[in-house]
């Protein structure tokens, strides 16, 4: 199972939603007139933020936004995340390091609302949140989801269909590196694929398995690029 984004369209429980319990709409159509509305570009990098310190416990630095988004200019960085600021969503302490601090929004939409980015098709070496990677940013309910997702992806595929995730399904992905044996992960292989699989450890041996007929288990050569993106947190469904 690969996980792409058709054109025109970023634990054991699966939460199913269905279309009419979950906020799910192009970001900006649903907010509300007095709130200052932020551009793609700056979308992204406030995900990106809000992933980072999800992960870290700390805010990342300006060099390190840069280069997960494709930036190569810091000063361009700078310029968003200093929007960004303008418009409420962070601060920034002066002659610190790691000075980004996200605002905790007072709105009650926002309180029940996640805006994440639906990721698109993966090339090789290429920065999980790059520019061209993000189709779209979407508001989802963060009650649609066990854990907090970073960024959502559509699913192609059966392989996971007796775990209750289906084809086309739109799956929330907690960014993290580490999983433990037993768990849903979001993995690389190949640096271009994503698949999303339980995870089995023995020892040293790593296997992602699915968990629908017909489907064999995947075992991640050790000298290809392979990497755990992420903990399967929730998904949405239409229909």
């Amino acid at each position: 199972m690969q996980f792409v984004v058709q054109p025109l369209d970023p634990f054991r429980v699966v939460q199913r939603i269905s279309f009419y319990s979950f906020i799910f709409t192009c970001f900006g159509e649903t907010m509300r007139a007095m709130t200052i509305q932020i551009t793609s570009r700056q979308s992204n990098v406030l995900a990106f933020i809000r992933a980072r310190i999800e992960r870290d416990g700390q805010a990342p630095t300006l060099e390190e936004i840069g280069e997960a988004l494709g930036i190569g200019n810091v000063s361009a960085v700078l310029k968003h995340v200093r929007s960004l600021e303008a418009k409420g969503r962070l601060t920034m302490e002066p002659n610190r390091a790691r000075s980004i601090r996200l605002v905790h929004e007072s709105d009650p939409l926002d309180a029940d609302t996640l805006e994440l980015p639906l990721i698109g098709r993966i090339a090789a070496g290429e920065p999980l949140f790059s520019e061209n990677r993000i189709d779209r940013t979407l508001r989802v309910s963060r009650w649609a989801f066990r854990l907090r997702p970073d960024y959502l992806v559509r699913v192609v595929g059966h392989s996971m269909r007796d775990e209750g995730i289906l084809d086309q399904d739109i799956v929330g992905v907690h960014a993290t590196p580490v999983a433990r044996h037993g768990q849903v992960v979001a993995a690389r292989l190949d640096g271009d694929r994503f698949t999303i699989k339980r995870l089995h450890l023995k020892g040293d041996v790593i296997r992602l398995l699915p968990n629908s007929p017909g489907f064999h288990p995947i075992d991640p050569d050790p000298t290809e690029d392979f990497a755990i993106e992420g903990l399967f947190a929730g998904l949405l469904r239409s229909g």
